[in-house]
């Protein structure tokens, strides 16, 4: 029974030094997360990381159509887009870190404080369409077989 006991502490103790290692093994966790002289404060650091592990989704809109009746004006065709959503994720990466070659390796070193990734929805974003519907109004000749002459009508 004190084996099973001291076996398993020695076991715990050991794996936490594995997982300190795994955090402190290479210059880009040692610049993010170190405690040498010379270093910006934790604090800043740690904020740095809690901004950079921030991923915002924006939704796609939401169209709503409005008509409009207007008169007659020049035509003009624009293509459509297709909506979709977007993901903003953080790819600068602070120049006291310049030992971490990319954002994943940034990323891990921010792990090792315990900084997850977090992920915000922005609001669904409305767009408003305004379509405009042409109408005529005027004289137009009109011709009458009947009488054999031609009478103007007020269209409107």
């Amino acid at each position: 029974m004190k084996a099973a006991v001291i076996f398993s502490l020695v076991s715990l103790a050991l794996g936490s030094v594995v997982e300190k290692r795994a955090c402190a093994g290479n210059n880009c966790n040692r610049q993010v997360t170190g405690t040498r002289d010379g270093l910006l404060p934790i604090t800043s650091r740690q904020a740095d990381c809690s901004s950079f592990m921030q991923a915002t989704v924006t939704p796609s809109p939401t169209t709503v159509t409005v008509t409009v009746t207007a008169a007659p004006a020049r035509l003009r065709r624009n293509g459509e887009i297709a909506n979709r959503q977007v993901t903003a994720l953080p790819t600068l990466i602070p120049a006291y870190a310049s030992s971490c070659g990319d954002a994943a390796a940034y990323s891990s070193a921010c792990n090792c404080w315990g900084i997850t990734a977090v992920t915000t929805t922005a609001p669904k974003p409305t767009v408003t369409v305004t379509t405009t519907v042409d109408y005529c109004e005027g004289e137009f000749l009109r011709y009458t077989p009947a009488r054999r002459r031609i009478q103007y009508a007020n269209v409107s």
